[in-house]
């Protein structure tokens, strides 16, 4: 069992504990309102509705960096040894790096050009909104991948890991679907919204991408040996 590990299943530092479990709550929010404003705009074409919730994720990433902030304030003045003092610092900034990637996403959407996003080929929007989906179910696994560091086996971490991998290479062949749609079909959109509907694309596939970098980071904890 790594150093970090022992850490966490100590007694000892139950504020930082509790400030890491409750930023990745937050994160895991933020994707969560990122995929429902994405719904109202693809699903419900409700353009106002969509802003407000865009608008949201916005407001909880910025929570989001609060907490991880006061984490970081905390871990320096903390007596703990260095290398689990990385570790925790590591950790914190690979989760917050997820919401950096839906909110970058929803601030596009807010100043976007929605009629032309709304013109593109319905497999694109339904593409778009499944990798959206799938985002939520990777960060939710994070989720429980860091609330388990206090009770997990390796076994159940791995497994965890094995299934956020799954589903980000699922994101990834959607994502190939929507460029091989978007090459081929040229809606009457003009360039820069091209630009940005691309850019949506990328950063929604960087939610899942940073879920699997944390995924990773705490299945190489699990098998990390003291130092």
């Amino acid at each position: 069992m790594s150093s970090l590990f022992k850490f966490f299943q100590s007694r000892n530092q139950e504020s930082a504990i509790n400030k890491t479990l409750v930023h990745m709550q937050k994160v895991l929010e933020c994707v969560v309102e990122y995929e429902k404003a994405v719904s109202y705009l693809i699903d419900e074409k409700n353009i106002d509705l969509a802003l407000k919730v865009f608008f949201r994720v916005d407001e909880v990433e910025h929570q989001a960096d609060g907490i991880r902030r006061n984490i970081l304030n905390m871990l320096s003045k903390a007596e703990i040894a260095p290398t689990i003092r990385e570790n925790l610092i590591h950790l914190t900034q690979r989760i917050d790096d997820i919401a950096n990637a839906a909110n970058a996403g929803a601030r596009i959407f807010i100043y976007m050009n929605h009629t032309d996003f709304l013109k593109l080929d319905e497999e694109v929007h339904k593409k778009f909104l499944e990798m959206a989906r799938l985002s939520v179910d990777s960060v939710k696994k994070v989720n429980i991948m860091v609330n388990k560091l206090l009770t997990a086996t390796e076994e159940e971490i791995h497994q965890l890991g094995e299934e956020i991998n799954i589903l980000e290479h699922k994101c990834d062949e959607l994502r190939h679907g929507i460029n091989r749609i978007l090459v081929s079909n040229n809606p009457d959109i003009n360039p820069f919204s091209a630009i940005e509907i691309h850019n949506c694309v990328s950063t929604l596939e960087a939610v899942t991408d940073n879920a699997e970098d944390v995924a990773d980071y705490i299945i190489m904890l699990t098998v990390a040996k003291k130092t």
